[in-house]
């Protein structure tokens, strides 16, 4: 429940024709109808934020959708209770309309400690009988233990009022003959929900009653696990992804390091490589670049026939003049005597 009980907002009529007349509602939009403002409002969305606690415990719950009549005692439950004018609206008929004066008990009464202890005590004694009969049935659903003047207000036998209401109750169930004279708790519970009596959520639980609007919020349970689960299926398609991608970088970096460090040393080598043959040209054969038409590329060249490796004059001739082009200093030509 709510620290502080709020009181009802009187709702307009033109809300209330916008919404008694549907069959489920969703917990956000019964919140802020019991608060008096429209689902449609503006400022809705603010004023959902001033309640988050109590949306989160009821989402635990699962009470995500259920009929109008449900979220009347929902909110009674929880003090935020919809104003007289929407149970009126919401169930006009008979006994069934939960103003307070087609009652045995009020609202307030029906939610008091005393009234839940009883509650209590009896559903340890009958819950698991395995059949009641339809005196049972209407005493337990005025939370009177049946045969006795156990009431909930004490050991004194019941009001007025809880004697006229229980006879009513009785000549419309048997009047039905809908059930059996003794049939499971389930079938008299169902009965009295169907026929608009409040059957409290202690009562469902210990019957195992399920109604359309549990499995209802069963199925958008599952449907939000669903899509959950699918959301979350997503992004470990994407992580997978995107460590794939980090895997070929890691894979891939190493070689383009063992391609730069083979190409430096590939550079490294036919520089020496240059360095030894414009040596060896300029000692063993007084190369001098300067000359046009020397005769040590041909030198060489026909040496290399000899040797088995044979290399065209051209191409020699184009080595030196790299070699000497990169790795000597123009001005040791120029001291050369000519």
């Amino acid at each position: 429940m709510t620290d502080c009980e709020q009181m009802p907002a009187r709702p307009t009529e033109q809300l209330m024709q916008a919404w008694i007349h549907q069959s489920q509602w969703a917990l956000e939009e019964a919140l802020l109808l019991a608060l008096g403002t429209s689902p449609d409002a503006d400022d809705a969305s603010d004023t959902l934020r001033c309640h988050e606690a109590l949306l989160a415990r009821a989402q635990r719950s699962g009470e995500r959708f259920g009929s109008p009549t449900d979220w009347l005692w929902w909110a009674e439950r929880n003090n935020i209770p919809f104003h007289t004018d929407w149970w009126l609206a919401i169930t006009p008929e008979g006994p069934i309309g939960y103003d307070g004066q087609h009652f045995a008990h009020h609202r307030r009464e029906m939610l008091s400690e005393q009234y839940l202890q009883q509650e209590r005590r009896l559903i340890g004694k009958w819950a698991r009988k395995p059949y009641w009969t339809a005196r049972e049935a209407i005493d337990l659903s005025l939370n009177f233990d049946p045969f006795t003047t156990d009431g909930w207000r004490g050991e004194a036998p019941e009001t007025g009022e809880t004697i006229r209401e229980r006879e009513e109750r009785f000549r419309i169930l048997k009047r039905a003959m809908e059930i059996g004279e003794k049939s499971p708790a389930k079938d008299y519970l169902l009965w009295l929900k169907q026929r608009g009596y409040y059957v409290s959520p202690a009562w469902h639980r210990a019957a195992g009653l399920v109604d359309q609007n549990s499995q209802q919020s069963e199925t958008v349970k599952l449907a939000e696990m669903s899509a959950e689960n699918a959301d979350l299926q997503q992004q470990l398609e994407e992580r997978d992804e995107q460590l794939k991608e980090l895997q070929k970088k890691l894979e891939t970096t190493p070689r383009d390091e063992d391609s730069r460090a083979h190409k430096s040393a590939s550079t490294l080598r036919i520089a020496t490589l240059q360095k030894a043959l414009i040596a060896c040209a300029v000692d063993g054969h007084k190369y001098d670049p300067r000359q046009n038409r020397s005769d040590v590329p041909k030198q060489i060249a026909d040496k290399s026939d000899e040797l088995g490796c044979s290399i065209i004059q051209q191409t020699v001739r184009n080595l030196l003049k790299d070699a000497s082009d990169e790795h000597v200093d123009r001005t040791y030509w120029d001291s050369l005597t000519p």
